[in-house]
Order: structure tokens, then sequence, then C-alpha cells
């Protein structure tokens, strides 16, 4: 039974119930009077000098003395006869959590019957297991609440995030396509698009993770990008990837010499792409991300060359350099960017991968299409793929016709 964190310091009197109880010197037929007056006492504490000695469940002591005779035998003698000696007695100021694991040691004993609450030693009234199952149950809801009132809050400001950058795309490009999709509320797949008096760039990363781990990472991702572009102009693509791979490096610690590699390979792969509009030039550099071309000119899509690193893993150096790859544009050439939430979404009627192949057969088929049509096919592609299949991952596209 968990207790959240914020509960420990609500303790086990706030579950007190006052009930009448019992001594020694008490008989049975004061007890069964105390159990018929009181029909929903489930245990009656026995003290002496007010100090708990035992319990005397209310099943057990009617079941004995509904017995042939046992009123006779019992009525007139003490009540410690059918009394347990062992109940649980915990003092009132125990945490909820503590009461949670001694409940748990008791077994089912003390969830059924209840148990004792002191102060010092004194008996001060019982709590019912049920009672604390409600009230764990409730604060769990309640940080439930609080977390997804959190998430949400998250969401709104990672989607503020990527709002400008979606605002610019809109404004500096004709011929366009994205498609952002979480797995959770949140998610690690970023993008990011910046205009200059040449041309443009675009930023695609898919950070480890996926829901808050992975947002987290999107912010991360988010200031080493705004740090790599004071430092580098945006159509040197090769040199952006190298200082966000180091930046993330020194925000996660794995640049100090003590670093323990263990614990923490966290990173994102990423393509940034600079369209040279006044040399109708394409710009990039890739760190593992997949990457579509198909040529106005062309009869098959290719792909655009990637390096093998990411950036920010224990496996990736801190002075890695990326290649810078570019290729001339002509008008009508289409691109098209995809994180591996979409080729890695496992559907069809042998459950694999919806791969890279198929958003290649899906970009060729729908080439005349415009790019927001395009990029309807290949939803309706992927979903009609993953049929019931949850989705495994974050989802992000973007593509864009020369």
């Amino acid at each position: 039974m968990e207790i959240p964190l914020s509960s420990r310091q609500l303790n086990a009197g706030m579950l007190r119930i006052a009930v009448p109880h019992v001594t020694p010197d008490s008989n049975n037929q004061q007890v069964m009077a105390l159990f018929s007056e009181h029909k929903t006492l489930i245990g009656l504490p026995v003290l002496e000098n007010s100090r708990p000695l035992g319990m005397i469940n209310r099943h057990i002591f009617l079941s004995q003395m509904s017995r042939p005779f046992f009123h006779e035998l019992y009525d007139q003698k003490s009540c410690i006869a059918f009394m347990d000696k062992t109940p649980l007695i915990v003092e009132a100021s125990a945490g909820l959590e503590y009461l949670a694991e001694r409940v748990i040691e008791t077994g089912d004993k003390a969830v059924t019957e209840g148990f004792i609450l002191t102060d010092e030693g004194h008996y001060l009234g019982i709590g019912l297991g049920i009672d604390l199952i409600k009230t764990v149950s409730d604060l769990q809801a309640k940080q439930h609440f609080q977390i997804m009132q959190s998430i949400e809050y998250a969401r709104v400001i990672q989607e503020s995030m990527l709002s400008r950058s979606r605002q610019g795309i809109e404004e500096s490009l004709k011929e366009w396509c994205l498609y952002w999709q979480p797995r959770d509320c949140v998610g690690g797949d970023i993008y990011a698009f910046q205009r200059d008096e040449n041309g443009w760039l675009v930023v695609i990363a898919d950070c480890t993770g996926h829901g808050v781990p992975g947002a987290f990472m999107t912010f991360i991702f988010a200031s080493a990008l705004e740090k790599a572009l004071s430092l580098a102009p945006a159509n040197e693509p090769e040199r952006l990837l190298a200082i966000v791979n180091r930046h993330i490096k020194q925000t996660l610690s794995q640049l100090h010499p003590s670093a323990d590699l263990n614990q923490s390979n966290d990173g994102c792969d990423a393509i940034a792409v600079y369209a040279d509009s006044v040399n109708a030039q394409l710009i990039w550099a890739n760190a593992r991300m997949h990457a579509f071309m198909l040529g106005a000119e062309d009869e098959e899509v290719s792909m655009l060359e990637s390096d093998r690193k990411g950036l920010g893993y224990t496996d990736t150096p801190a002075d890695q350099q990326w290649r810078r790859y570019q290729r001339p544009l002509q008008a009508g050439d289409q691109v098209m960017v995809v994180t591996d939430g979409v080729t890695d979404q496992i559907g069809g009627e042998r459950s694999i991968m919806f791969g890279k192949k198929r958003i290649q057969s899906l970009i060729l088929q729908n080439r005349t299409l415009p790019m927001s049509a395009l990029s309807g096919a290949l939803l309706e592609g992927l979903q009609a793929w993953q049929g019931k299949e949850a989705s495994r991952d974050d989802m992000t596209w973007f593509g864009f016709r020369w």
C-alpha cells in the first residue's frame, strides 16, 4: 500500500473512531449487550488502566456465542476468553505510511478487525482498515490529479515553445506539412524553425523517452539549440549539432571527469536542415534521423545521408563532429523528415514495424498531391497499419516542396 509523499505529514490519529470499551472485569453478557447496542461495531477494545490488552472481534464473538450452551457456559465469564491478545496497536502520532506498512505486515486481520490507536500507550480509540484504504485512495487520487494538472500545464508550456516555430513555418513556406503527436500528454519530439536573410533552418529532434522524461529532454534540447544559434550561423548545421551535443552532455554532467557514465545515457537523434534560397542548395547535418528526398525528376525516393552518432549520449564524444552534406534544389523537389516513432510503429497482419520502405512508397504514390494532402495520406496509411496496436513512441514528421 503505497502512500503519496505529500501525505507523510498526516498521521494515524486522523482515522480515530471513539467506541465503547470493556475491561478484563467485564463479562461476555456485557460484551453481547454492547454489540447488540452498537450494530456497526466490528471490534471492542479491552483495556486495563487505560492501556489496551486486546480486541474482541464482533464476528468471531457472535459466532462462538451462538453455539449450543455457550451462553450458559460463558455469559458470566471474563470477556478475555474471546479476546485477541495480539491486535495491531499503533500510536496516533505515527504517519500513515508507517501505519500502512504495519497493516500489510499484520495481514487481513488489521483490515477486517481494525486496529487500536494510543497516545503514549494510553488508549484513544480504534481505526478501521477500510478507512485507511479509503484515505490512502483519496490521497492517491488527489496526488494523481495534481500530477495530471502539472503534466497538462507542461503540455501547454511545450506547445507554446513549439508554436513560434510553427508560426514561422506558416509565414515562410508555401508547400509544407507538419505532424507532431506525442504518445502521451507531453513528448520527447521537438522541432524548431528559424529564418534568415538567405533562407531558413528547420531542426527536428527525437529525444530519449516519451511522456514527462522525454519532455524534460526537449527543454534541454531547446536551450542547447538556442545557445548554438547564438554561436553559429543557421547555414552551418554541422556546427549547430556539435554545439548542441556538448551542451546536452554538460547539462547532464557527462563532461565532469568523475561523472558516472552508467547514471544517464540520454540524448537525441536530430537533423538540422538549411534551405539556401539564394543558391538553391539543401544543406544538412544528420544524427541518425530518417530523412527522405524525392527529386522532381527522380523515379524513386532516396534517403538523405546520416552520421551514426546521436547527440548527448555517453558514447558520443564531447568534441564529435558531424559531416556537412549538401545538394542542389530544383523546383518540385520534396523532402520529408520523420522520427522513429513512425518507422518503428508495430502493425499489419504480422505485427511488424511500419518501416522506411512504406514511407518511401507513400511519398512516391502521392508525389503530385499538395504537401498537406501527402501528410494526410501518410497519416491514413500509418493508422491503417497500426490498427488497434498502441502507439509505441511519439510521432513527428515535417515535409516541404521546393
